[in-house]
């Protein structure tokens, strides 16, 4: 059977109250008078006599009385009802609690009064207390921090960019927010290559790139930074640091040159000359290929003569002058070294046996006609072996006994001259 209709104006019976659990309580001349049990359970009510009659002013925090006296009153004198606000009181154990309260007025026991409802915002206010504390540190070290925090959107917009970044780009923040992060690069392939690698690991850890200042200047940089992700598991844009490594790939590179080049004449050391020749011999896999490879050995006649009539500081000028003569014969895509001492091997790439020895007559003669400028009454000379990778060369330490004995067979042979390789030692 169906339940009657409920009357219009209908009115629940007072002990509703004391089923729900939202707290509701009773206010009289500035005591309380009526809790329901969802109420005194808030305010850590052993028993109900523990609350009820006790002063609101025992109860609410101080700094927050006059407020809710002043809602109180509005309630009493103007029989309107008051919005929800938000206070602090005391549980009778003395725990602080936070509140959110609406209040209207209603009679109670023949006196008026102010009905109040209330739920505890306690835990609510912790976490935005903590969210603040959260905002704040993040703010300071946002403000503070020398590397530049960044995020971006999934069409690579940028959304954040930390105040740091007007000392590495010259940019306040607020002139990149809203601009591409592709705009920064001077090579856009960059920029499409990091992207390429946060979508296919999720990540990147110190990868490599460039931006462009707003001064114009190019500087190094190295990103770390994560793929963000929106509620469906699609990629939402990006989010990392990015620092300035200008200096540090500075010192990189002169380290490297400093490992791959001869102080005294800026040529390819040793090391990095053999390196380039074994090189040369791999890309033609131990195989005869259409394009020819010579080197060319060059040693300085008498060059213990010169640093012991002259000083070694003249020895060192002649080994100068002797590289730049060979740099200026040398051909784009040739490799010039200082093997050591007064020895130089130069690396002629898709060059035939006759090429070669044209080159190496043309430097001999430009060595013997040319002292050096700095002194200028100094005679040099220079002996040069040639010699060319054949089948069967499968690294370079038969090609560099051919050519120095080739070397050596034109000093013997009186020096200042060239000689390739003769029949007990042929290329061919």
């Amino acid at each position: 059977m169906s339940s009657a209709p409920r009357p219009s104006g209908f009115t629940p019976p007072a002990d509703w109250l004391e089923l729900l659990p939202a707290c509701v309580i009773v206010i009289v001349d500035g005591h309380f008078r009526w809790a329901n049990p969802a109420a005194l359970d808030l305010m850590e009510a052993d028993e109900a006599s523990d609350f009820i009659g006790r002063a609101v002013a025992e109860l609410v925090h101080p700094l927050d009385l006059h407020r809710v006296e002043a809602r109180i009153r509005h309630a009493v004198e103007r029989s309107g009802s008051n919005p929800t606000t938000e206070f602090r009181v005391y549980s009778c154990r003395g725990h602080e609690r936070v509140l959110a309260m609406t209040s209207k007025p209603v009679e109670f026991d023949g006196r008026a009064g102010v009905l109040a409802a209330f739920l505890d915002m306690t835990q609510r206010a912790a976490m935005e207390e903590r969210l603040q504390e959260t905002d704040r540190n993040f703010r300071r070290i946002m403000e503070t921090m020398q590397d530049v925090f960044y995020r971006t959107d999934a069409q690579g917009i940028t959304r954040y960019v930390c105040p740091a970044v007007h000392n590495v780009l010259g940019y306040h923040a607020d002139e990149i927010i809203g601009l591409p992060a592709a705009a920064f690069y001077p090579d856009l392939s960059e920029r499409d290559r990091l992207v390429d690698a946060i979508r296919q690991h999720g990540f990147v850890h110190d990868f490599p790139g460039r931006m462009r200042r707003k001064d114009g200047t190019i500087i190094d940089i190295s990103i770390s930074t994560h793929a963000l992700l929106d509620e469906r598991g699609e990629f939402a844009g990006v989010e990392g640091i990015w620092r300035d490594i200008t200096q540090r790939k500075a010192m990189e590179r002169e380290l490297e040159r400093l490992a791959n080049r001869d102080d005294l004449t800026g040529l390819p050391n040793r090391r990095c000359t053999l390196q380039a020749l074994e090189h040369a011999i791999e890309r033609r896999g131990g195989r005869r290929e259409t394009s020819p490879l010579c080197v060319l050995m060059l040693d300085l006649d008498h060059f213990k003569r010169v640093n012991d009539e002259h000083g070694h500081l003249v020895g060192d000028q002649a080994l100068q002058h002797v590289a730049t003569i060979m740099q200026r014969w040398s051909r784009d895509g040739d490799v010039l070294g200082r093997l050591g001492g007064e020895e130089f091997l130069l690396i002629v790439d898709a060059a035939d046996l006759d090429a070669t020895l044209d080159v190496a007559e043309r430097i001999r003669e430009a060595v013997q006609a040319m002292p050096p400028p700095a002194r200028p009454g100094l005679a040099l000379t220079v002996s040069i072996g040639v010699a060319q990778w054949r089948e069967g060369d499968t690294d370079a330490s038969r090609l560099l006994d051919r050519v120095d004995r080739a070397m050596y067979a034109a000093k013997n042979s009186g020096r200042n001259r060239v000689c390739r390789a003769v029949a007990e030692f042929p290329d061919a």
